[in-house]
């Protein structure tokens, strides 16, 4: 067959359109394409809020899309909190629940979203402490260890020890000097950085802190000397869960 009689075969243009129609299948639709970049951001109805020694924790469990035609960089995300109207702190994104099944954290870092995929997890917002309270906690959380095991080899193993208050006061100091979670009306933003300007969202929430939560919250402290809510957590001391509405524009 010659070349000229390739293109009036209508046997090699069936052949040509099936496999065009086959290709084009396997593609998104053209005005995925021309979309631009844009990300959608949600946020579950309720977050959790929380403290180390009064270093405040928010977890607030975040639905990411990407609702445009081109892949989005995800780079940074931060909670900025305003209490009755005034700007109390600033929380950066740390980490995440990858699998809730074994409910290990994982270092947030940089990712791509696809288009019109989703990324889903609880994430959690702090700030560490700066370098001098990073010191003064370690200190004080080596001198509590070391007292309550002294005990523990004076009376033995199964006595409760109980720190006395020279040991236990550097944690409550910490927690005077940083507790943020104080009775109020809240204003919660939720800014989401990418690599793409046009793509970078936020999303502002209402929530309020009643005093219960707050004393519930202060109460921490009383489980200073024997470590808990410092060594492990219990059931006694536990963060707030607390109801979020979205803030009309």
């Amino acid at each position: 067959m010659t070349f000229n009689q390739i293109f009036i075969d209508w046997k090699f243009w069936s052949a040509l359109i099936a496999l065009l129609a086959l290709i084009l299948s396997q593609l998104p639709p053209i005005h995925v394409f021309i979309r631009r970049a844009k990300l959608d951001l949600e946020v579950y109805s309720r977050i959790f809020i929380t403290h180390k020694i009064g270093n405040p924790n928010l977890q607030i469990h975040l639905i990411l899309r990407n609702v445009g035609g081109r892949v989005i960089r995800v780079k940074k995300m931060k909670a900025i909190i305003f209490r009755d109207n005034k700007r109390v702190m600033e929380l950066p994104a740390q980490n995440y629940i990858a699998n809730p099944k074994d409910n290990q954290l994982v270092l947030l870092t940089s990712f791509d979203l696809k288009p019109q995929t989703e990324w889903s997890h609880l994430v959690s917002f702090l700030n560490y402490f700066d370098r001098d309270e990073e010191k003064l906690y370690r200190e004080a959380e080596i001198n509590l260890k070391n007292e309550i095991l002294r005990q523990r080899d004076e009376f033995g193993e199964k006595h409760f020890a109980i720190a006395p208050h020279k040991i236990v006061e550097p944690f409550n100091s910490l927690l005077e000097s940083n507790f943020k979670w104080f009775a109020g009306e809240y204003l919660l933003e939720i800014a989401i950085e990418t690599n793409n300007l046009r793509a970078n969202v936020s999303r502002k929430y209402r929530f309020t802190i009643f005093e219960s939560q707050t004393e519930s919250l202060m109460n921490h402290k009383k489980g200073y000397p024997s470590g808990d809510a410092i060594f492990w957590e219990s059931a006694y001391y536990v963060g707030q869960s607390i109801e979020v509405e979205e803030k009309n524009s």
